[in-house]
């Protein structure tokens, strides 16, 4: 029998902006429904690494392949048409909206309405945004969020205005969840709540990489982690692993390797 495709595996990846390479020539596999970690120090290139996959950025040289397909060179809108779906380091919602219609936003891509149906307001428009609505309100019971769907998500504390993000994400169904420091700025409590999605979010079978420096929260739900120093990788191990590593504790504090 074949063996199964990742659902994300990068070759020899390199993005350079001019003389600086922000990521070199990486490489890493991420196994179907595995939470997978990214971590590393400030400035290693792990942002980089997900603007790459994502579409963002094109790659210098090297590959991107979703279960197996090439997507290096797709443009950002059909990556994400493929099931690719991310948050921001910084919080990227629409604050004035109600926390209902920012995650109907990402339920939108599973719209089938053209644009004219949906100027003319036809029968089939209303139909369809009922659906999306059904199944907006089905991710924010999901996330814990049914019961302030019609607050301005402005109005919500940091941990919460984070879930709306990700409820957002996970509207649009998709197959690699990509979540870069979700953690930054929540509370201790707030980063216990979200360590509870995540494992909710993989045991429904979804792919999910995280870039994070809380290291309670890795250990806690990744079952493998990389790490990036500098644009290189260093190692892809167990968290277990990966915490007693003498490379990442010195590229963490600064400090040469040991002889």
């Amino acid at each position: 029998m074949a063996e199964t495709a990742p659902r994300l595996a990068v070759r020899n990846l390199t993005k350079a902006f001019g003389g600086l390479t922000a990521v070199s020539d990486v490489s890493l596999s991420v196994a179907e429904g595995l939470i997978f970690g990214l971590i590393g120090p400030n400035g290693a290139g792990k942002t980089t690494l997900f603007n790459v996959v994502s579409g963002l950025y094109r790659a210098t040289s090297g590959h991107v392949l979703l279960g197996g397909r090439d997507i290096t060179a797709l443009p950002q809108h059909s990556i994400a048409s493929l099931g690719v779906a991310r948050t921001f380091q910084n919080l990227q919602i629409f604050a004035s909206m109600t926390v209902l219609d920012n995650v109907m936003t990402g339920a939108h891509r599973h719209g089938h309405c053209g644009l004219l149906p949906t100027l003319l307001r036809l029968p089939a428009v209303r139909v369809e945004e009922r659906r999306l609505r059904e199944a907006a309100l089905e991710v924010l019971d999901f996330v814990g969020l049914a019961d302030l769907r019609d607050e301005p998500a402005a109005n919500l504390p940091p941990g919460k205005q984070r879930l709306v993000e990700i409820a957002r994400a996970l509207a649009g169904k998709p197959s690699l969840l990509l979540l870069d420091e979700p953690a930054a700025g929540l509370t201790t409590h707030e980063t216990e709540v979200l360590g509870e999605l995540i494992g909710r979010i993989a045991a429904t079978g979804l792919t999910t990489v995280l870039i994070e420096h809380d290291m309670s929260l890795v250990m806690d739900v990744c079952q493998r982690v990389a790490v990036l120093d500098q644009g290189k990788l260093l190692t892809v191990d167990v968290p277990s692993a990966v915490q007693a590593d003498q490379r990442v504790i010195a590229a963490y504090l600064g400090e040469e390797e040991p002889a």
